[in-house]
């Protein structure tokens, strides 16, 4: 017997996040949230480390709004409502 391979689309898997659109998920400053509040958050959402929500956190209140990551539009939906629950203003952007 030979192996043989069968041409069918793979369904649920990683093949599915390559082709979903990228999208920015950007945190905008506000004038209620306290800094150090705004950097945990980063934290926990994002798993960022403190220096890089610190400089994130920073941007936002310099600029008005800073990038807080770039991902599929799934988890970037999931992660902009997760910063919107803790109170933070947050939208999302196609790439």
């Amino acid at each position: 017997m030979t192996p043989s391979t069968i041409d069918e689309p793979v369904v649920g898997t990683l093949a599915d996040t390559l082709l979903e659109e990228m999208c920015q998920v950007i945190l905008h400053n506000d004038d209620v949230n306290l800094a150090d509040f705004v950097a945990r958050c980063l934290m926990r959402v994002f798993g960022h480390t403190e220096q890089l929500a610190y400089k994130i956190m920073l941007e936002a209140h310099n600029k008005g709004h800073a990038i807080a990551q770039v991902e599929a539009e799934t988890e970037a939906r999931l992660h902009r409502d997760q910063l919107q629950s803790f109170g933070l203003t947050a939208t999302i952007e196609k790439v």
